[in-house]
C-alpha cells in the first residue's frame, strides 16, 4: 500500500511520487445525498473523505447516516458545527465549533475525526491551533464547482471536475451533498480514472503526529 503526505492543498506518494493521484472530499455532509454518493463511491471501490457539519447529526436519525456512512469505510472530517466564518467568531466560539463537533462525531462512530476543513476555507490562527492540539490536519482544496450555476447539473460538472485545467497530479476535489454532485459522481470518478488517476485512499494519508508530514 502506498502511503501519502499531503500539505494544504494537495498529496503525494511517498512511496511513488510520479504515481498520479487525487483526492475526493465531500463537504456539508451528511444533509440529504451523502448516503447515496457512499454507495455510488463503494460500489466503484473508492474512498472520499466526508466533512460533516453538527447541524446535519443532532438527530438520532441523522447521527445513524453517519454511522452507515462511516462503517461503509469512509472517514469523518471536521467542517465545523454550524459552518460559520471563523474569522467572525470569539477563540471560544471557534473551539466550540471546532471541539465540540470533534466530541459530537465521536459519541456516533467512537473515534475523533483525522482531518479539518475551515468553512468557506478560511482558518485563523487559534483553529489551526485548535487543529494541532486535536491530532487534525488541516485540509483546503484545489478546485471544485459544484456551488456555481452554470454546473448545477449532471454533465456539466461531470464535464469540468475532470477536464478542467486545474486537475493535476496530487489535487484535492471538493464537491458538497448535492442533488447534482451526487448524480455525477460516478462519472466524475470514471473519467479521473480514465485519465490515468489512482484516487487515493484517505487512510493512507499520514497524520499531523507522524514525523514526514507538514501540514503547511
Amino acid at each position: 500500500s502506498i502511503v501519502n503526505r499531503t500539505t494544504y492543498f494537495s498529496i503525494q506518494s511517498i512511496a511513488n511520487p510520479e504515481e498520479k493521484v487525487v483526492l475526493l472530499t465531500i463537504d456539508d455532509a451528511p444533509d440529504k445525498y451523502a448516503l447515496s454518493m457512499a454507495k455510488t463511491l463503494q460500489a466503484l471501490n473508492v474512498k472520499a473523505i466526508f466533512f460533516v457539519n453538527g447541524h446535519f447529526i443532532d438527530t438520532p436519525e441523522e447521527g445513524e447516516v453517519l454511522k452507515k456512512i462511516n462503517e461503509m469505510g469512509f472517514p469523518i472530517g471536521n467542517h465545523t458545527f454550524n459552518h460559520m466564518n471563523l474569522k467572525d467568531l470569539t477563540e471560544e466560539q471557534q473551539r466550540q465549533e471546532i471541539v465540540g463537533l470533534n466530541d459530537r462525531i465521536e459519541e456516533l462512530i467512537g473515534e475523533r475525526p483525522r482531518f479539518f476543513r475551515a468553512p468557506f476555507g478560511m482558518n485563523t490562527e487559534y483553529s489551526k491551533r485548535v487543529a494541532a492540539d486535536e491530532d487534525m490536519l488541516l485540509m483546503n482544496w484545489t478546485y471544485g464547482y459544484d456551488w456555481e450555476k452554470a454546473y448545477q447539473q449532471k454533465n456539466s460538472l461531470a464535464d469540468i471536475m475532470v477536464n478542467t485545467q486545474l486537475l493535476r497530479n496530487g489535487a484535492n476535489l471538493l464537491m458538497h451533498d448535492r442533488k447534482w454532485t451526487s448524480e455525477a459522481l460516478g462519472d466524475i470518478v470514471k473519467g479521473l480514472q480514465e485519465k490515468g488517476y489512482k484516487i487515493v485512499d484517505p487512510e493512507l494519508i499520514e497524520s499531523p503526529g507522524s514525523k514526514e508530514t507538514a501540514a503547511e
